[in-house]
């Protein structure tokens, strides 16, 4: 009997290797608005937040906090015509993991603070998306992570008969950690992603891992020598 009957991943910086690929279109959006382009550095640390890209960009400048909805939603339309064109790669064994939560019966979900678009172009690129059994991106339809809204809206209804017990979150930042907190299920932190290690082990993940491939032992086997 398997461990865990639902895992809910993130995408960015758990199964998506997307750093690169998000800071390039990040720079090339300041650009096309001719504004300061922010570094690296200044980039990472808010991508370590985990928040969505709107505020991701408000905070990269904080003269974005004073324009209007409208403004601020064609930058972030901006962004996103970019990152179309931009290939998001998987880490390495993502797919064979996903396979094979698929095999052993798990129902694995996908929650992310992306877009619906960008996710499935990804899933499909790699031929997994048939293995995936619901993709949920940011929505006007619920709150971003952490508020638990996605989960209690449109995951428990598809799993009433699961106990939350047997759901894990498995993410790279604090935000998913604070969701998976905020539901109240498991969850699992994985360390080779973009969040920031002192803020991520501050919240007490159930499990921390540091390769993809570690979530199997977790889900599928024993989770004796899985550090916690």
């Amino acid at each position: 009997m398997n461990n865990y009957q639902v895992a809910i991943f993130d995408f960015d910086g758990t199964i998506c290797d997307s750093e690169l690929a998000i800071t390039n279109d990040i720079k090339k959006t300041f650009q096309y608005y001719n504004k300061e382009v922010p570094s690296d550095t200044h980039i990472r640390t808010v991508m370590e937040n985990g928040v969505g890209m709107i505020d991701t960009l408000k905070m990269l400048n904080p003269s974005l906090m004073a324009i209007g909805e409208s403004e601020i939603n064609q930058w972030l339309d901006t962004y996103r015509k970019i990152s179309k064109k931009t290939p998001r790669p998987l880490y390495n064994q993502a797919e064979e993991v996903i396979k094979e939560l698929k095999k052993e019966g798990i129902k694995t979900i996908i929650a992310s603070n992306n877009t619906e678009a960008n996710i499935k172009r990804t899933l499909q690129d790699a031929d997994i998306d048939s293995s995936i059994e619901l993709i949920l991106g940011i929505s006007d339809e619920y709150p971003l992570k952490p508020n638990p809204d996605i989960f209690n809206h449109h995951i428990l209804p598809k799993y009433a008969n699961v106990p939350l017990k047997e759901f894990i979150m498995i993410g790279d930042t604090s935000t998913d950690i604070q969701f998976a907190q905020n539901i109240g299920i498991d969850s699992c932190w994985v360390r080779y992603g973009i969040g920031h290690e002192e803020d991520c082990q501050a919240l007490g993940p159930n499990y921390t891992v540091g390769n993809i491939t570690d979530v199997l032992p977790i889900l599928i086997g024993t989770k004796s020598h899985i550090s916690r």
